[in-house]
């Protein structure tokens, strides 16, 4: 996934943290050419990231990010699959062990905390999540 960004600043050498506008669905899909004018982009929140900075970018370049479109989509898988499947499996092995109601429901709760707790873990430790900049755009040097 590529991404427009501007460098903020340089974070250590080889990295950049980088504001990256969210893009809406309308403007990833369609690229009509009014994104400047859209009113769905006039309200996208901003991000602000570390990123791999192989190209020397600098404070005030405009820059273009690329991220893995695999780890956008584990990072989902993550945080939004594995604690509802939690939440289910606890939720039925407490009816599969004949408990009341009000425990398998409170075991499901469980199994939805530990699944948010495991995917926060999880996002830590993953390798190569690090979106790069991959080309500078516009530099303020010309």
């Amino acid at each position: 996934m590529k991404q427009t960004a501007q460098v903020i600043r340089s974070v250590s050498p080889g990295y950049a943290e980088v504001m990256v506008r969210r893009t809406s669905a309308c403007a990833s899909a369609h690229k009509c050419g009014s994104c400047d004018h859209c009113s769905m982009m006039e309200n996208a929140p901003e991000i602000i990231v570390v990123a791999e900075n192989p190209n020397g970018a600098r404070p005030g370049d405009t820059v273009t990010v690329e991220s893995a479109t695999s780890s956008v989509l584990g990072a989902a898988v993550l945080l939004y699959v594995v604690p509802f499947v939690l939440f289910f499996a606890l939720y039925l092995l407490g009816g599969a062990m004949s408990l009341t109601e009000g425990v398998s429901i409170a075991m499901g709760g469980v199994g939805f905390v530990l699944g948010l707790l495991a995917a926060m873990g999880l996002d830590r430790y993953r390798k190569n999540h690090s979106p790069v900049i991959f080309k500078i755009i516009s530099s303020l040097e010309g």
